[in-house]
C-alpha cells in the first residue's frame, strides 16, 4: 500500500509538473498569439485610418469637381443665352439689311427715272 501511495504521490507530482509545464507552454504561445493579434490589429487600424483619409480626400475632390461642373454649366448656359441673343440679332440685322437693299434699289430706280426725266426736260 505504501508503494501505491508513493506511486500515486509520484504520479500526482509528475502530473502537476507536466501540467505546469504545459500551462507555461500554453501561456507563452497564448501570449505570442495575443502579441501577433495586437500587431495585426494595429496594422488594420492604420490601414483603416489611411482609407478614411483617402475617402475624405476623394469626397473633397468630388465636391470641388461638382462645384466646377455647376460653374461650367452656368457658364455654358450664359454662353448659350449669349449665342441665342446674337443669333436673334443677326437675323434681325439680316432682315433689316435685306429691307435696306430693297429700298436702295427702289431709290436707285427712282433716281435713274428722275435723271432720265431731267435729261428729257433739258433737251426740250
Amino acid at each position: 500500500m505504501i508503494g501505491f501511495v508513493i506511486g500515486a504521490g509520484v504520479g500526482a507530482a509528475g502530473t502537476y509538473l507536466l501540467s505546469k509545464s504545459q500551462n507555461q507552454t500554453v501561456s507563452n504561445s497564448s501570449k505570442q498569439e495575443l502579441d501577433s493579434l495586437y500587431a495585426e490589429n494595429e496594422k488594420l487600424r492604420k490601414r483603416s485610418k489611411e482609407a478614411e483619409r483617402q475617402n475624405e480626400d476623394l469626397l473633397a475632390e468630388l465636391e470641388s469637381l461638382r462645384r466646377k461642373m455647376k460653374s461650367s454649366d452656368n457658364t455654358t448656359d450664359d454662353l448659350r443665352d449669349d449665342l441665342d441673343d446674337a443669333t436673334r440679332k443677326v437675323k434681325s440685322l439680316t432682315t433689316e439689311n435685306t429691307e435696306l437693299k430693297r429700298k436702295l434699289a427702289e431709290y436707285q430706280t427712282a433716281c435713274k427715272a428722275l435723271e432720265l426725266e431731267i435729261g428729257a426736260l433739258k433737251n426740250k
